[in-house]
């Protein structure tokens, strides 16, 4: 049978594992780039390969080397060359620790495989190198020289015998480095599995219940035998989870609606429409759905940034189509009320462009039918209007058809068809259910406040100033407004999540804290906050109580635990997943509850049923915040109406005050300038992406070949000429790095050290000739990382794709493929902000369930909540991977990934012989 599998031909990467790979290689890199910042040291590169070990051991075949590619390629356009290699390292480790695990080898096995396909290449591969860079590699010798001289002096009074065997080892080390580096490479990957295997092996076991059920078969993939001839549609008998068989008709230019509780199989409907066979019953078509595919149906999905494939805009259009395939960008925008965002990030883009984003992308498809699977679930009610009658326009305009599914009255349909929900019965009657009592008091004060995004740094952003509110315990308030007025930002800091930039935040007059036993947030996407793997789990973690409490807060928000106790997350609906969240919160019983938009997405049921749990937290005390656009449903629940707009909070005097903030305004703390583009534009911005890598690539490369101060002195000449085309703002420079701390050993050890020259000050021998090699060590390093951030800071991630589309293209003629690398790389790019977003909300979120009163936690809890981090992370990763790999089923497949790239002119040509000649300068001497 092994021989047989041998035999087989390789099957290319399905959509969710390529995503997969792009996903969990981002964390890899991510790690890689905050372990420069905070240096944590060899437990860095084991937690850096979780990431690729889990993902090797869940995707057999050629997941794991693409995962390592993304890994490599994202952490040098991040931090460097320095980055790049630690992710190398991480990533191959975890590979084959993945192996290992998935092949059920022992540890043994995986250390003696990895020494075989990991350390003997690479340290062959070094000693090539090393043979090569003859300076470089003194450079290197000269360290261990330097810093072994110094700790010698230290030990030479009392340890004579062991300073001699030092001597004579770091002489052989140094004579036969050819001999040493591979024989580090085999000792050092044999301590690497071992210690990776040990650290990581029950994680690895525990991580398998977070991840997410394989998407696979929930969309047909790839296009049938038959011609692509969607329309018309006949369903018959089409089997859902509830409800009797349902008929539907479907032809051009029809506009049919279909709505029904959560759980009734509307987006079962949707996939049914898209080509997937029915479960029973039968679905007659001329021909093949064509899902995707130019003249066949095309999909839209509710979660905005989850369907969106490009980095930027025009990108996104021309994502999965053939290359060369033409399409008229500007008037595809246009028509979706997109004018001027051609080149706008995706990532800038708000939740309602975002859809109209993804309609431009079906009609750059010519769709015959179009499925909308709850596509204005998540938007404001003028969002809501404006995609539905955008959809609804199609069906005039193109003689499109159109299935709508919706839980909202979208207005007038051609064809309705509303589905019954599934026969639940309720386990506690309504007003039979009381959350815990919290403790007396709970009254918020904000005072001179101001919240300002990125303070401090040239992507300042303020989003309110100068807010004096009171809420005062117990009480109900709604906060309404339009989108990008800061409702949200105002959430967080009513829930003790953000920190104001001037100002005090209070809660009985103590600064507020977030925790059950301060104020508690539910975001509006629940996915990202339901830490535990079954609805049960989730809710007596989030709570903080027993089975019992958690069965009966389920039932109290229409959930009834017989059914739902033991179900996954993953296999609940949007709406469902909703109301597990707000079990978990509104059952810990805080003294301040924020909800952020609590009925988006619900059924009139369960809408119902989450009005009565708020209604009983009021009368319990629980002080309620609710963040909505939509007031009516919760109306009978308020005490007041907070409207916020113009970065000001307006509302009753007695609630709204004025209070101007003083003080200096503080910089945030994750405020990271060396990791985002600068948002004005400069000469340097303008030039190409590919010419400005070749620049870093060719100073990391002058250092390696000639690492000398004169080289040294002109590549920091190239940085300071790159920083002055880039109107480089002071904000925008990267703080220093906390590793440099781990040098000052090696520089005070090289400094009592004897090599020469040895000078005498104030009657202590100082060894200038070890301290000027560790101080030019280090300096080449820190150049290469300050390279990498000039290059982030002024190349735009939506300038990557078209260069990689330009290599896939080049790699075609030269008959090398190179598509699947390269569409991994994209994926990654575009799926690096959503990760470090999702995954700081997650961080946010899990410090939410700590016990109430506890403010201090013990190394080991820290330890657990850091494997306990980095298992949600990747249980997050794959989650958003399954999404992306489900959009990129919707859009037929791989494609093209990107539009033309920028093509190169006089000013690169300048640029690179700037660069060229300083470099040679600094080489001739």
């Amino acid at each position: 049978m092994r021989r047989f599998r041998r035999s087989l031909p390789r099957r290319p990467l399905d959509a969710v594992e390529l995503a997969e790979a792009a996903a969990l290689g981002d964390l890899v890199a991510v790690v890689c780039v905050l372990t420069r910042l905070f240096p944590i040291g060899p437990l860095g590169t084991v937690i850096a390969a979780f990431p690729a070990a889990v993902l090797s051991a869940r995707r057999p075949g050629r997941a794991g080397p693409i995962g390592v590619l993304v890994a490599v390629v994202v952490a040098f356009l991040v931090g460097g060359v320095g980055p790049a290699g630690a992710a190398a390292s991480a990533a191959s480790l975890g590979w084959l620790l993945g192996v290992g695990t998935r092949r059920a080898w022992s540890t043994v096995r995986t250390a003696l495989t990895g020494v075989a396909v990991l350390a003997l290449p690479t340290s062959a591969l070094g000693v090539l190198l090393l043979a090569l860079l003859a300076d470089y590699r003194e450079l290197v010798l000269d360290q261990l020289r330097a810093s072994w001289s110094g700790l010698a002096r230290l030990l030479r009074g009392g340890l004579p015998d062991v300073v001699a065997a030092g001597d004579r080892a770091v002489q052989a080390i140094t004579d036969y480095w050819w001999v040493t580096l591979p024989a580090l490479a085999v000792v050092s990957t044999l301590l690497g599995v071992a210690i990776a295997a040990l650290v990581l092996a029950r994680p690895l076991r525990a991580v398998q219940r977070l991840m997410p059920a394989d998407l696979a078969g929930r969309l047909p993939g790839g296009r049938g035998a038959d011609a692509v001839a969607p329309l018309p549609l006949r369903l018959r008998g089409v089997t859902l989870p509830s409800g009797p068989p349902v008929d539907l008709d479907l032809d051009a230019g029809v506009f049919a609606v279909v709505t029904g509780p959560n759980g009734a199989g509307k987006s079962t409907l949707g996939r049914v429409v898209a080509g997937r066979p029915p479960a029973e019953g039968t679905a007659e078509r001329p021909g093949d759905a064509g899902l995707g595919v130019v003249g066949g149906t095309g999909m839209v999905f509710q979660r905005p940034d989850s369907q969106v494939l490009g980095v930027r805009a025009a990108d996104d259009l021309r994502w999965g189509l053939p290359s060369g395939e033409p399409v008229p960008v500007d008037e595809l925008l246009a028509r979706v009320g997109l004018e001027g965002a051609v080149d706008r990030e995706t990532a800038t883009l708000s939740g309602g462009e975002l859809q109209r984003l993804a309609v431009a992308a079906l009609l750059a498809r010519r769709p015959a039918v179009v499925v909308s699977d709850e596509s204005t679930a998540m938007l404001d009610p003028e969002g809501r209007t404006e995609v539905t009658d955008l959809l609804r326009s199609l069906t005039r305009t193109e003689g499109v058809g159109v299935l709508h599914i919706t839980h909202h009255d979208p207005g007038s349909a051609d064809v309705a068809v509303a589905l019954p929900g599934p026969d639940l019965a309720r386990a506690t009657p309504p007003g039979a259910w009381g959350p815990p009592r919290p403790p007396a008091g709970g009254t918020l004060r904000l005072r001179g406040v101001d919240v300002v995004h990125d303070a401090g740094t040239p992507w300042r952003r303020p989003v309110l100033h100068d807010v004096d509110l009171r809420i005062p315990a117990g009480s109900t308030v709604l906060v309404t407004g339009p989108n990008g007025a800061g409702k949200t930002s105002l959430a967080w800091l009513l829930a003790g999540l953000a920190t104001p930039a001037r100002g005090t935040v209070t809660l009985d007059g103590a600064p507020l804290r977030n925790g059950r036993d301060g104020a508690l947030l539910a975001i509006q996407h629940a996915r990202p906050a339901l830490l535990r793997p079954t609805v049960g789990e989730e809710v007596e973690d989030a709570a903080g109580v027993g089975p019992r409490t958690a069965d009966t807060t389920l039932a109290a928000l229409g959930l009834d635990p017989a059914v739902y106790r033991d179900r996954p997350v993953d296999e609940l609906s949007g709406g469902e997943q909703r109301r597990v969240l707000l079990a978990g919160l509104l059952g810990a019983g805080p003294r301040v509850l924020v909800l952020d938009e609590p009925l988006a997405g619900l059924d009139a049921d369960a809408a119902s049923a989450v009005r009565e749990a708020l209604r009983a937290a009021r009368a319990a005390g629980t002080t309620l915040v609710i963040v909505t656009h939509d007031t009516a449903p919760v109306a009978d629940l308020a005490d007041t109406v907070l409207h916020v707009e113009d970065g000001a909070v307006h509302g009753r005097p007695e609630w709204v005050g004025t209070s101007p903030a003083e003080g200096v305004e503080k910089r945030g703390r994750g405020a990271l300038g060396a990791v985002r583009t600068l948002p004005t534009p400069s000469p340097l911005h303008r030039a190409w992406a590919g010419t400005k890598i070749a620049a870093l690539v060719a100073v990391a490369a002058a250092l390696f070949v000639d690492p000398t101060w004169p080289t040294l002195a002109a590549a920091t000449a190239v940085l300071l000429v790159g920083a002055v085309a880039a109107r480089l703002p002071r904000g925008a420079v990267p703080r220093p790095p906390r590793w440099l701390l781990l040098w000052l050993p090696a520089i005070v050890l090289s400094t009592i050290g004897t090599l020469p020259p040895v000078v005498t000050v104030l009657g202590t021998e100082v060894s200038l000739g070890g301290l000027e090699r560790v101080v030019l060590f280090l300096a080449t390093t820190l150049v290469s990382l300050l390279g990498a951030a000039l290059l982030v800071a002024t190349t735009p991630l939506g300038a990557l794709p078209p260069l990689l589309e330009r290599v896939v293209r080049v790699g075609r003629r030269l008959r090398i493929p190179l598509g699947t690398p390269a569409t991994g790389i994209a994926l990654g790019l575009r799926l690096v902000p959503l990760l470090l977003a999702e995954g700081r909300t997650a961080w946010l979120l899990l410090g939410q369930r700590r016990p109430a009163g506890r403010v201090h936690v013990t190394a080991r809890e820290q330890l657990r909540l850091g494997v306990r981090t980095a298992m949600l992370a990747c249980a997050m990763a794959a989650r958003r991977a399954a999404e992306t790999g489900e959009a990129i089923t919707a859009r037929g497949g791989l494609g093209a990934i990107a539009g033309p790239d920028q093509r190169p002119g006089r000013r690169d040509l300048v640029l690179l012989l700037v660069v060229v000649a300083i470099l040679a300068v600094g080489l001739a001497f």
